[in-house]
């Protein structure tokens, strides 16, 4: 009987081990099986993207078409009218040239191939003044100070002036008017400080991203006053010493090394490429035939060549007339924008004056035709299609900034960036003249509080 206890318990045991084995391996059977020993994915990282204002890569525009899309035509045409590749990059042969960035003398103003007293002056940073050209603006005060002026179209229907001042530091230059877009690549150019009545929202924007030293009369006030006398279009002025002393005490002053230009007193027309040279005593570029329209004359006693603007004699306020030694009419693309400048709606023009484009000079009584180039850190470099330099008269430039399309009349007869020649009879009709149906006034833009901000400037 023990026995049978005996098997029947064994048995019993076996059963319950069954069972408990049976459980176990049903567990096992629901486990995803380990993976086969693999190296293991890294982790993706994160892509962190750096944000950083860095100063602008100069693309050469090399004569962008006119269409305002900013993208350049595929063959572009400069100088005389050939293709920009075959413009000659190499070192060109010795010329007459005598003055140039390689011999230049500590105390030759590199704007102007003079002399100055101290050479010292000629190591600061160019003052770039925005001057007013509205018919209410003139005559203008300092502008026959500059070593140069530049004269660009503002919203189409009127010019505007930068004018830069190295040697020189007027006490008075007026009347002060706003920035604009063209200044975002001029004033890099000459490492130059910008003084400006400050600006539309879009183009402040730009050009505070651009590293440009910018003197707002916004927000320093300290080089500009308002002239006695004066209605509210001309009274805002711009003192040079002052913004020196500025400049100075907020340590913005640089150890500036312009690249400068090139001079040479006499013309040697015969070491010229001879398809290059003409004559020119009367020049006429169709800026806003109504209230800017400009003619440079040739004056064969001073040998330089006198300002008129609609007309009328071009007069600075200490009753000379405005004259320069060298014209250059410089062709750039203007692109359309939106950005607003005025309560007329008046847009923002952006005009390319970096890269590679057509410049002719005007010097002596003769046109000399050729290319600028600069890569939006140096002074334009401005010279024939062999790479040969256009030689400029030592003394003061103004700088005619227009657009691809504008026909320019010299002598009677039209000329074009191309080369091309056309008479300049009214039956023509070929001249696209920026003449504006009504003349916009300039719009005081804002009033300000008491104290340093109490004043009402023209943009």
């Amino acid at each position: 009987m023990r026995r049978l206890i005996g098997i029947a318990a064994v048995i019993v045991l076996g059963i319950i081990l069954l069972v408990v084995l049976l459980r176990v391996t049903s567990c096992n059977s629901n486990l995803v099986p380990a993976p086969e020993p693999n190296a293991p994915t890294p982790t993706e990282e994160l892509a962190v993207v750096v944000f950083e204002t860095e100063e602008p890569t100069a693309t050469p525009t090399t004569e962008q078409s006119s269409t305002g899309t900013g993208t350049p035509t595929a063959a572009a045409t400069v100088g005389m009218g050939v293709s920009a590749a075959q413009v000659e990059t190499a070192t060109p042969a010795a010329t007459s040239v005598t003055s140039s960035v390689a011999n230049r003398a500590p105390d030759e103003n590199p704007l102007t191939g003079l002399k100055v007293d101290d050479a010292a002056v000629l190591k600061r940073r160019p003052l770039m003044v925005r001057v007013g050209n509205d018919p209410g603006a003139r005559p203008q005060v300092g502008l026959e100070k500059a070593e140069v002026v530049y004269e660009e179209i503002v919203e189409w229907w009127v010019t505007r002036f930068t004018a830069v001042y190295l040697s020189e530091d007027p006490e008075m230059i007026a009347p002060i008017r706003s920035a604009r877009l063209v200044n975002l690549h001029i004033v890099p150019q000459y490492q130059g400080a910008l003084g400006n009545s400050g600006g539309s929202d879009g183009v402040r924007w730009e050009i505070s991203q651009s590293g440009i030293v910018d003197l707002d009369e916004y927000f320093v006030p300290q080089p500009y006053f308002y002239r006695e006398n004066e209605g509210w279009q001309t009274r805002l002025a711009f003192n040079a010493k002052e913004a020196r002393q500025y400049l100075q005490e907020e340590g913005l002053e640089g150890d500036v090394k312009l690249r400068g230009f090139e001079f040479d007193q006499a013309l040697d027309v015969a070491t010229l490429p001879q398809e290059a040279v003409g004559d020119a005593k009367e020049v006429v570029i169709p800026y806003p035939a109504v209230t800017s329209e400009a003619r440079w004359q040739y004056d064969p006693a001073s040998g330089k060549y006198l300002r008129f603007t609609t007309g009328e004699p071009m007069m600075a306020f200490d009753g000379s007339q405005i004259s320069a030694s060298n014209v250059i009419i410089y062709f750039a693309e203007h692109q359309e924008t939106d950005i607003v400048e005025d309560v007329n709606e008046a847009t923002s023009i952006r005009i390319i004056a970096n890269g590679l484009g057509t410049a002719w000079l005007l010097r002596d009584g003769k046109i000399l035709k050729g290319n600028w180039e600069t890569n939006g850190r140096e002074t334009p470099r401005f010279f024939f299609n062999d790479g040969q330099p256009m030689p400029l008269k030592p003394g003061n430039t103004w700088i005619q900034v227009v657009p691809l399309y504008f026909e320019i009349e010299i002598d009677g007869t039209l000329h074009t960036r191309l080369g091309d020649e056309t008479p300049s009879e009214a039956e023509n009709g070929t001249v696209e003249e920026l003449t504006p149906t009504k003349i916009p006034s300039p719009t005081p833009t804002s009033s300000r509080s008491a104290g340093r901000f109490d004043r009402v400037s023209s943009r």
